[in-house]
């Protein structure tokens, strides 16, 4: 059959929607490249925010609007299928997450059909899409997670933490690389809880070791984590991550600087534990890529807590910040709360995001007049590709050095979020 997949959201997200993808056309299905055409359409969708949960919508609305069989999976279900009401209902099964495993047998009881009555845009046979075989790829490494935070629509899409075992995960990672793939990102909502519910012996160190060892010329990004789980395996984390295979990145969301707020949001840690594990990423990698994320406007949040959170990031000086304004999400805690406005929500998210902009610049202009290798994993506009240096920054390079290459860069300008460079040799 001929298939449509839209990805959404986090990188955990992309990264079933890729396995999905790959399910299908490993089964002779033919992925296309526009749903005209197209016998399913597929729709991983993110549901973090009130504005997200909105555009799925509406994407579930124009898709549903062309293809005759639609497939819904990711965050929306089945907890807010509620809201995607039309036409198309009749013709969309809903999937959740940890039963994507049975699409291939829907496709199978769908083929040569569609729906009587079904009144949709004329069908051509589109071209497939570049079967080229991509060079970064998400290797989701457990569902759910072990926390309980009062504003998090996630949590309750994807339930307890349910771990990928070990020989599973090293199998798809091994499985990557003999596809081609250059940079492998492990990922899950907390990847730091990953083991916790396999018993005392398996924590995150031990499965990077596993992965360490996987024959093959590639690199590994570990995915966001929290404080609160990285925290009894920080040591062992950071010797871990040592080796080259390893990008010298940390994702680790802080969320308020506030100690009030924090509590609120029950994140299990103190302001103190995350600078604690930051300055000792930092003293172990001098060159690390830190990347965090906040909250602005959460409920009971005052201009001294927003103030502190301003604070916090200025001493800590993350090279990247991921700004997200507070939205009410059903179910939650969090939702009970009531609201700061959204005047002053407004007003507080500029805030952070001229912040975010003068730190990410400050960070990233240290870097010119570096010169070193860099994996080239994006061809861009034009001539122009992105190469990652081994701390994760993107380089935008003028030329198009050979895709999955690593070339020397010597990096010469910055903006608040990539460094600008240029390729000094083919390969390093």
């Amino acid at each position: 059959m001929r298939v449509y997949i839209e990805s959404y959201g986090c990188s955990q997200n992309q990264g079933e929607g890729a396995a999905i993808a790959r399910t299908l056309a490993d089964g002779g299905h033919d992925l296309v490249s526009r749903p005209e055409g197209a016998d399913v359409g597929i729709l991983v969708t993110c549901a973090v925010i009130g504005p997200t949960e909105a555009r799925m919508a509406r994407r579930w609305q124009w898709i549903s609007d062309r293809i005759p069989h639609v497939v819904v999976t990711g965050c929306l279900v089945p907890l807010r299928t509620s809201i995607l009401d039309g036409e198309g209902r009749a013709r969309t099964t809903f999937v959740p997450i940890r039963e994507q495993s049975r699409i291939p047998s829907l496709l199978l009881e769908w083929s040569d059909s569609v729906p009587p009555g079904v009144d949709l845009p004329g069908r051509p046979w589109p071209p497939s899409i570049d079967r080229c075989a991509p060079v970064t790829e998400e290797v989701v490494i457990a569902q759910g997670c072990t926390s309980a935070c009062t504003y998090c629509f996630s949590r309750l899409a994807r339930g307890r933490l349910e771990s990928v075992p070990a020989h599973e995960i090293v199998r798809r990672a091994q499985a990557a690389a003999a596809r081609g793939v250059v940079e492998v990102r492990l990922t899950s909502l907390d990847t730091a809880a990953w083991g916790f519910d396999l018993g005392p012996a398996e924590r995150l160190p031990d499965l990077l070791e596993s992965v360490r060892k996987i024959p093959g010329d590639f690199s590994v990004r570990v995915g966001m984590m929290s404080p609160q789980t990285l925290a009894p395996n920080l040591g062992r984390y950071l010797e871990a991550l040592a080796p080259d295979r390893f990008y010298k990145f940390l994702h680790l969301p802080v969320q308020s600087g506030s100690e009030r707020i924090l509590r609120a949001m029950r994140r299990g840690y103190p302001v103190a534990e995350f600078r604690r594990q930051v300055a000792s990423a930092r003293a172990r990698f001098p060159g690390l890529t830190l990347s965090t994320d906040v909250i602005v406007g959460f409920p009971g949040e005052t201009e001294e807590d927003h103030r502190e959170t301003e604070e916090l990031l200025a001493s800590v000086e993350p090279e990247i910040v991921n700004v997200t304004r507070y939205s009410p999400r059903p179910g939650t805690p969090a939702s009970r709360l009531g609201s700061v406005g959204s005047r002053v929500a407004k007003r507080r998210s500029r805030s952070l995001a001229a912040l975010r902009q003068r730190l990410g610049r400050s960070r990233l202009e240290r870097w010119i007049g570096h010169s070193g290798p860099a994996r080239v994993i994006e061809h861009g506009p034009g001539s122009s590709s992105v190469a990652r240096l081994p701390n994760y920054l993107p380089v935008v390079l003028e030329d198009r050095p050979p895709l999955g290459s690593t070339v020397g860069v010597r990096v010469e300008g910055a903006r608040s979020t990539y460094l600008l460079g240029r390729a000094e040799r083919a390969a390093f």
